[in-house]
């Protein structure tokens, strides 16, 4: 008989939990004191069932048969490790939707044909009298059905929750068969679509507790900052309570009518900067548990909030299960180390986006030190496209279910001290159900702050002081039941009037998304910085978002790639947006990671006169707990270095003495940097925590050995060479431009330089609204046509010999064929006899041009590939106008197309502000340029760049392009209503350029 026939749970929204235990605090008992420092898979009290399964997948619930029944033959089963998601290994395929629903709309039915999977493993148990089991199911995707020995045990939704059932009557002693069901769809998924990659299966663990039968059910612990700490605990037979502090025992009681109170005087504080854990233990009938908790205090007090009594700023950024190689599968070494990047770069919050995660996740970030806004499992942004946005979230027929997830992730992880916020979820619109939702969590839980940024901010009904508006009412009741107002997005422009005194719902702000880190990204957080770090009431913000979503593909040759939006052969898709990441899916940083490092550092070092400004930007640590270093470099070597005493207190700054040097030489740069004094659980000693670079004066003296005999000049009917000892440069009459260098007789360049205002594309550049889609102007307005593809006119080109040069130039018009120009101007080269030639442009940008370039210089096509290329200017990672807090002033060497510093979907990166010289060695001769630019380089072409889905499909040409920049326009982060780069950092209508660039080839 077909399931489809029998099950019906997963098309009823009002059986989103049948025969589970009620939520309740996530714990693990142990068997001892003494074990309670293991793993929980140490404790005697739980059995793994994560492991070798075996698995069978059907496209719709009709083909599957009753595979759960006793004697079932599932030999011909595949094997599977759990925890897993069912399409990275073959079975159905992943989609990638960031909002609309992947099936038809029609609540709360889903398709009669529903993908399911179904699972079966055999374990040995002794079930012992006295004790009950409880089997845990901590992540499914969309719900599970469970069998044990033949028997249904129960039925469970809200992917990202456990759900967990009483098996004890089902159990039996020897060999067990255990059975689940997962379909891809139920009633639930209608609360289920948040922006990912759609993926099935169980992809959290799977274990059995051993429970005694009158333990504890059910404990909530609150600590305050003045050492009460308060226990309730729901058990049959009597609790004992112990608190320690670093395995010494402090105070102990007993509840009393399920409640005790102990005091720890004096008690140190828990903050993300000083994580202080202590540890409630709870003993019960034979059982052991081990709660760790900190002392803190969080309260929205007027138009501030303030953690332990001082006002606190969140450097956030939202966080996905993803991993390239198991989807939603993050065991807990593979959380800790992606935590322990995050602090590494500052970061000191996460918004767990859009669900709960892993119960470890919780303890992990109790113990680096993270505020945590834990973000119930709901979000209906599918009904934005079909009939209104209100629709489910007004509805009396979802009005349990929603409420059901906010309640499980309240009692799982109330105990948390890392928790500081709950949030009903992500982009639901507003209605009842969800108005209902912010009473309940707000009388439930005072202690910690309430999100959900549809409460003001949903289409047609916007608040604050926009043309939209809320009713007064409702706002009161907004200003009464939540902590914050939340955006997504803002506008730099538009956010004065969100935290003026004067806003209509005045309370703090916070962007729970910004910042849209979507490729080359995330150009614009040092500004949003400025006005965080000024606005009084302004919380702080949340990057959007941490990693790229990609899963580990091979194509038909064997190329490693990372898949998005239709590398799955799924037909509907939002191609690449779920790259959108600080970090490659390996998490391999990008330098938008490098760039919310520096802007989230907790000092700031700036010169002022001969001092240094140092400014300690926490709220709760003496900077005297870094070491800070000064050094000096000169001609790329070290040549000093000190330690420099800094005791600067919370929220203030000092200014310290620049120590005299007597170094000399060029490129002489100072750096100072704030290291980590010691081992901690997320760094080693001498961690970089911050580093400034200062760029100093060259002192140097050197002899003028330059030929006092201008070149010789070649010129034949159509040429123009200017040539000495071991150079020449030929420039064609016809064109006015450089057509070729030849150092010791090779040719340096494969096509004269040219003229360049474009660049490929980055995802900001062409964002998923067209009206904000700047490719499209670039590429397509009507007055200045396709800028990808634009010609320069030089009138009147000719030379002078001047004493010791040769001088040649014409005026120059830069525009596409037919169009109007982009910049006229004067165009210069003038040659010495040494072998130098200056490339000088005094111009002016089109003041009737209607949009912004993205950048302007020259492309310079070598002959060859270079063969290395080093330079001096800021880096070692790519950075922009708009860009580049991260980046130090120094001497590195030039990785074209670096593996590390790229992204899967090719686009404009690689580029270095503030160059002050290069030089490439090509075919074993050296080109140096000098000036004041930026550059990149790169083996391949810019408009294949610009086609290419993945980095894979890029093909060398066998030569680099060397682009000399005047200047890159900003990357901004408008890839999904962000915020374009800043107009400071933008080429604009009208702007004069005076750019000159020296070439020095080495002869």
């Amino acid at each position: 008989m077909s399931l489809a026939d029998t099950l019906k749970f997963h098309q009823d929204p009002k059986a989103f939990r049948v025969n589970e235990c009620l939520p309740r605090a996530y714990f693990v008992p142990y068997e001892s004191e003494d074990a309670l420092g293991g793993s929980r898979e140490e404790s005697a009290y739980y059995v793994d069932l994560n492991g070798e399964w075996r698995f069978h997948y059907e496209p719709s619930l009709y083909d599957m048969d009753e595979f759960y029944k006793e004697g079932h033959d599932d030999s011909g089963f595949d094997k599977v490790t759990l925890p897993e998601v069912w399409q990275t290994h073959g079975a159905d395929r992943a989609q990638y939707q960031s909002s609309p629903y992947t099936f038809i709309f029609d609540p709360p039915f889903v398709p009669e044909k529903n993908p399911c999977g179904a699972y079966v493993k055999e374990f040995d148990i002794s079930p012992k009298a006295g004790k009950k089991y409880e089997l845990h199911v901590e992540g499914k995707d969309s719900c599970v059905y469970v069998w044990l020995n033949g028997s249904i045990v129960g039925y469970g939704e809200c992917p990202h929750c456990d759900s967990f059932f009483d098996v004890t009557p089902y159990l039996k002693d020897g060999i067990n068969r255990l059975c689940m069901l997962v379909l891809k769809w139920c009633s639930g998924s209608y609360l289920d679509d948040q922006d990912k990659i759609r993926l099935s299966g169980i992809f959290r663990s799977v274990y059995l507790l051993e429970r005694s039968a009158h333990g504890i059910e059910d404990f909530t612990i609150s600590a305050d900052v003045g050492g009460l700490v308060h226990i309730e605990a729901r058990a049959a037979a009597p609790v004992k309570v112990k608190l320690v502090k670093d395995e010494a025992p402090l105070c102990m009681g007993t509840l009393k009518d399920g409640k005790c109170d102990l005091l720890v005087s004096d008690p140190q504080l828990w903050s993300a900067e000083s994580p202080v854990l202590y540890s409630v233990i709870l003993e019960c009938d034979g059982e052991f548990i081990r709660q760790r908790f900190g002392f803190r205090e969080i309260k929205r007090e007027g138009r501030r909030v303030l953690f332990n009594g001082e006002p606190i700023k969140l450097n956030g950024v939202n966080r996905h299960d993803s991993s390239p190689d198991g989807g939603y599968v993050t065991d807990l070494e593979f959380m800790r180390r992606e935590l322990c990047l995050m602090k590494q770069h500052n970061i000191n919050a996460i918004r767990t986006s859009h669900y709960p995660n892993d119960p470890r996740f919780y303890e992990l970030c109790d113990e680096l030190g993270f505020y945590v806004m834990c973000e119930a499992d709901m979000e209906c942004h599918g009904c934005h496209y079909v009939r209104g946005w209100g629709r489910i979230v007004e509805e009396e027929t979802f009005a349990e279910a929603i409420h059901d997830r906010i309640v499980r992730a309240y009692e799982a992880f109330k105990n948390f001290t890392s928790v500081c916020m709950w949030s009903l979820g992500n982009e639901s619109d507003w209605g009842k159900n969800l108005r209902n939702e912010a009473v309940y969590l707000h009388n439930a839980d005072p202690s910690r702050l309430l999100h959900y940024e549809g409460a003001l901010h949903r289409p047609g009904v916007e608040v604050p002081d926009g043309d939209r508006w809320v009713p007064d009412e409702e706002i009161q009741f907004i200003l009464d039941n939540f902590d914050m107002k939340s955006k997504m997005y803002t506008q730099l422009d538009d956010l004065a009037p969100m935290i003026s005194p004067d806003s209509r719902v005045d309370m703090p702000l916070v962007l729970c998304e910004y910042s849209h880190a979507m490729g080359n990204s995330c150009g614009d957080l040092r500004f949003y910085d400025d006005i965080i770090q000024g606005g009084e009431s302004f919380l702080g913000a949340f990057i959007w978002e941490w990693c790229d979503h990609g899963l580990r593909l091979r194509d038909a040759d064997g190329a490693e790639y990372f898949g998005y939006g239709g590398d799955f052969g799924e037909h509907h898709h939002r191609d690449n947006v779920c790259m959108d990441g600080i970090v490659a899916p390996d998490r391999q940083p990008h330098s938008a990671l490098l760039e919310a490092k520096a802007v989230f550092a907790p000092m700031r070092v700036t010169l002022d006169g001969g001092h240094l400004l140092i400014t300690n930007r926490n709220r709760f640590i003496d900077l005297n707990e870094y070491r800070f270093v000064l050094s000096v470099e000169a001609d790329g070597e070290e040549t000093y270095s000190e330690t420099l005493e800094v005791n600067c207190p919370p929220m203030s700054e000092v200014r310290v003495d620049i120590p005299k040097t007597e170094v000399k030489g060029r490129d002489r740069v100072m750096y100072v940097r704030a290291l980590t004094t010691e081992d901690s659980l997320w760094a080693t000693e001498g961690h970089v925590v911050s580093a400034y670079s200062f760029r100093l004066e060259d002192e140097v003296t050197e002899e003028d050995r330059r030929c006092q005999s201008a070149p010789a000049v070649t010129e034949t009917d159509s040429t123009l060479t200017v040539s000495g000892e071991g150079f020449a440069y030929v420039f064609r009459k016809d064109e006015g431009v450089l057509g070729q260098i030849v150092i010791n007789g090779r040719p340096m360049l494969h096509r004269p330089m040219a003229l360049n205002c474009y660049r490929a594309a980055t995802d900001n550049d062409v964002t998923i609204s067209p009206a904000k889609n700047m490719l499209t102007k670039w590429t397509g307005d009507v007055s200045f046509g396709n800028i990808a593809y634009p010609e320069i006119l030089v009138k009147n080109f000719g030379y002078r010999i001047e004493n010791d040069c040769v001088v040649l130039g014409g005026d120059f018009i830069f525009a596409v064929q037919g169009r109007m120009y982009l910049s006229c101007g004067r165009l210069e080269y003038t040659v010495y006899g040494d072998g130098r030639m200056s490339i000088s442009q005094r111009a002016t940008i089109a003041d009737n041009l209607n949009y912004w370039l993205p950048r302007y210089g020259y492309l310079f096509e070598l002959s060859e590939e270079a063969e290395d290329i080093t330079y001096f200017g800021y880096g070692p990672a790519e950075c922009y106008e708009d860009k580049m807090s991260h980046a130090l002033m120094g001497r590195y060497d030039y990785i074209q197309d670096d593996p590390n510093g790229a992204y899967e979907k090719p686009q404009e990166n690689g580029s270095h502000i503030g160059t002050e010289w290069l030089c490439a060695r090509v075919s074993g001769e050296t080109l140096r340029v000098e000036g004041k630019f930026s550059f990149c380089a790169s083996k391949y072409d810019m408009m294949d760049m610009t086609r290419a889905r993945h980095r894979k499909d890029l093909r060398p040409t066998g030569r680099t392009n060397l682009y000399i920049d005047y200047r890159m326009s900003g990357v901004g982060s408008a890839s999904c209503g962000g915020q374009y780069p800043v107009s400071q950092c933008r080429i604009e209508a009208g702007e004069r350029v005076d750019f000159t660039v020296i070439i020095k080839p080495t002869i």
